[in-house]
């Protein structure tokens, strides 16, 4: 029940300060990454999304043979490396061991008569060996070839120029495994070294569903759509599902990414500087293209403290800083004070609430989240550049003996083709060693509606920090391509060869774009927008179909043979049992099912933004009756379709006309109750409400009205949303 007119005021319970202004800054800061919490609210479209990738993935590792996967063959023999006690020896000093060249010739690399020779022929059932006499690991080093010679010398390892962090993480799934790490049948060891690849990716779709949701302020349209987009793209979910140090550290970066939008929304604590450290040492322990993110958070931490100082003021001036005393109910004339000291320009019930509020030592320089971050980012992964640097004079050293690539000699402009439309095509889908490929009118039809998604969301934007916060997220893909072209380019300019050019150097990125991607989708408005999750899990459906056909009919499909086919010689390669293969792609069916209801769902529901409907302003008298109170000297309202309590505005000074209030949506209050202060107005306020965008009409008293100033938001204050995800 509500309080009588005469009731004490209760203290205001204090607000969360969530979204006081949208591009974040000082005034919208308070939510802070707290990463259990952010896992305990992930609604359950999402962890299906989730689900159905990891599922997608898993496939993958069965869809494409064994070591048709770029680098994969060194990338395995790296990890048996460290599971055997081989070291990490300096660049030109490691050659591949017996073993890994053993692998070679086991696995369906190459043909019967040339099994260390790439080839493209379609591989065959006929050719597996039965599992049971398959292998294992520690006995291919005495491979003998097919006249009984010996099995030639290892090619040079290039991959110890790399840090070891990604095969350290496999040596010890490999030893937590029975068997010793090496005792394990040959394909078993790739098979487990793919799911792990796997895990490692899945994530993907989770953290770009929280990045969106923090950037958009909980819009429902742009984190599910975020989400949904790694599903589309073929080529991650085929380096995903392969041997490769690129896995994780598309997971540290899609972390660290995280981590920094909540830094750009205002989150400058020292624990959110911690975790920024971690993340970006273990993507830098992961790969040297982690460096990309170094920049990145560090001119993050200047702009959220710029932007803090030039909030400052705004809420120096605010009630939020100078009369809470009277939110507390300390009398009717410390309410009038308040009210008189009021920033004309703030929607003061905004300020009521707390969200005004800039937070305490935000507008201080951030050299100690730049130090703290910077000490565990050192300590956790840039400790291996520091030390190439002083042991090596060089960031990363190169692999003396490594082949160079394709030689193009002269010719520019073959290279610059390469370089463009061969990163897309290599981001999208060019499967194995790149043999085969979906066709280039998809890719760049793909490439155009990214792009074109991403520009709408900077455009679009609801103000300018919202749109310097989508900038920062095309930093991560621009950055790798840029450090991707200038190394390729020397190169080039150097001997005439193509090298180090893919597209999944630039993964590190995916979860950036995916978020810009999100956003782009949820700019079309709410009428429109609520059908894009439908569509991009439709299209993600129809690339993967395309993809898997296409890599199941170059692969596996025999001369003269049908799909059939080409599934029977897949599972006789495969490392498991048929029978997995079959639960895994009727869990996926059914995950992709149920994904598609809460897409459909979700276009039901809209973007979880809706505004309430215009709230009605009640009497004690009890007409009209409800639960909504008017209690003198105050207004309350109560949202119908939020069942949140607003804040009740200040009391106007002695004189002066009353200022127009805008109800926004508090936070969830435990009582129904709302302050009630000084003595009443002689008349009531006639029944008004805001528009659409939730600013307000005018407040009628008596036969006058009143009409509000502009507010410090462009004229009319933001609607909170809830930090919980309304799916």
């Amino acid at each position: 029940m509500a309080p009588s007119p005469t009731a004490p005021i209760p203290p205001a319970s204090p607000a969360r300060p969530l979204t006081g202004r949208t591009g974040g800054g000082g005034l919208d800061g308070g939510t802070r990454l707290r990463p259990l919490r952010l896992l305990r609210s992930v609604p359950l479209p999402i962890w299906l999304i989730t689900a159905l990738f990891g599922a997608l993935l898993a496939s993958w590792s069965v869809l494409v043979p064994q070591y048709h996967a770029p680098d994969e063959p060194n990338q395995v023999d790296a990890v048996m490396r460290l599971v055997q006690g081989a070291g990490w020896p300096h660049p030109g000093n490691a050659f591949v061991r017996p073993d890994g060249v053993g692998a070679i010739a086991a696995s369906p690399y190459g043909s019967e008569a040339a099994p260390y020779e790439l080839d493209f022929a379609p591989i065959t059932r006929a050719g597996a060996v039965p599992r049971d006499d398959r292998p294992t690991w520690d006995e291919l080093g005495d491979t003998r070839q097919a006249d009984g010679e010996v099995q030639p010398p290892g090619d040079i390892q290039q991959l110890v120029q790399h840090p070891p962090l990604y095969y350290l993480v496999g040596a010890a799934a490999l030893w937590a495994l029975p068997g010793d790490g090496d005792e394990l049948r040959w394909d078993v060891t790739i098979g487990a070294l793919r799911l792990m690849s796997a895990l490692m990716v899945m994530w993907l779709p989770l953290l770009a569903w929280a990045g969106a949701h923090r950037l958009s302020g909980g819009n429902r349209i742009a984190a599910t759509c975020a989400a949904l987009l790694p599903l589309a793209i073929p080529q991650l979910s085929h380096i995903g599902a392969s041997v490769n140090n690129d896995n994780l550290l598309a997971l540290t970066a899609g972390l660290a990414t995280v981590t920094i939008i909540y830094v750009l929304r205002g989150d400058t604590s020292l624990r959110t500087a911690a975790w920024a450290g971690l993340f970006i040492g273990l993507a830098l322990l992961s790969k040297s293209l982690g460096i990309v993110l170094v920049p990145m958070a560090a001119l993050a931490y200047l702009v959220a403290w710029r932007r803090a100082r030039r909030d400052a003021p705004a809420s120096a001036r605010s009630p939020a800083a100078s009369g809470r005393g009277a939110r507390a109910g300390r009398g009717a004339s410390s309410g009038r004070d308040a009210a008189a000291g009021q920033d004309r320009d703030a929607p003061f019930l905004l300020a009521d609430t707390g969200l005004m509020t800039v937070l305490p030592g935000a507008t201080r320089f951030p050299w100690r989240q730049l130090l703290l971050g910077g000490v565990i980012m050192i300590a956790s992964g840039g400790w291996w550049w520091v030390v190439n640097l002083v042991r090596y004079h060089t960031f990363q050293p190169e692999t003396p003996g490594f082949p160079p690539g394709d030689y193009l000699g002269d010719d520019w402009g073959a290279y610059l083709d390469i370089l463009v439309n061969g990163t897309a095509r290599r981001w999208w889908g060019s499967f194995g060693w790149f043999e085969t490929n979906l066709p280039m009118e998809v890719v760049a039809a793909a490439s155009v509606v990214v792009i074109a998604l991403f520009a709408l969301a900077v455009i679009r934007g609801r103000d300018g920090r919202t749109r310097v916060n989508l900038l920062f997220l095309l930093w991560p893909t621009i950055g790798l391509f840029g450090l991707m072209t200038l190394q390729a380019t020397l190169a080039f300019t150097d001997h005439g060869h193509v090298s180090g050019i893919s597209g999944r150097y630039l993964y590190a990125g995916v979860t950036a774009l995916a978020i810009g991607v999100g956003m782009g989708a949820a700019a079309f408005g709410r009428h429109v927008s609520r059908y894009f999750p439908v569509l991009f899990l439709a299209a993600a459906a129809a690339v993967q179909w395309w993809s898997v056909r296409t890599v199941l009919t170059h692969f596996w499909k025999p001369a003269g043979g049908d799909l059939g086919d080409a599934w029977e010689a897949m599972t006789t390669w495969s490392p498991w049992p048929p029978s997995a293969a079959v639960v895994t792609v009727w869990t996926g069916v059914a995950l992709a099912v149920m994904v598609l209801v809460a897409c459909v769902w979700t276009a039901v529901l809209g973007d979880g933004q809706d505004r309430p409907e215009p709230p009605v302003f009640r009497d004690p008298t009890g007409w009209p009756p409800g639960p909504d109170i008017w209690v003198p000297g105050r207004l309350t309202v109560e949202d119908p379709a939020t069942d949140h309590v607003s804040r009740p505005s200040p009391q106007p000074a002695p004189g002066t006309a009353p200022e127009t209030a805008e109800p926004v949506p508090a936070e969830p209050s435990r009582t129904d109750s709302a302050p009630s202060g000084s003595a009443a107005p002689k008349s009531t306020p006639s029944r008004s409400g805001p528009d659409e965008r939730g600013s307000s009409g005018s407040f009628r008293s008596g036969s006058s009205t009143v009409t509000s100033a502009p507010s410090t938001a462009k004229g009319k204050p933001p609607s909170t949303t809830s930090p919980v995800p309304s799916h």
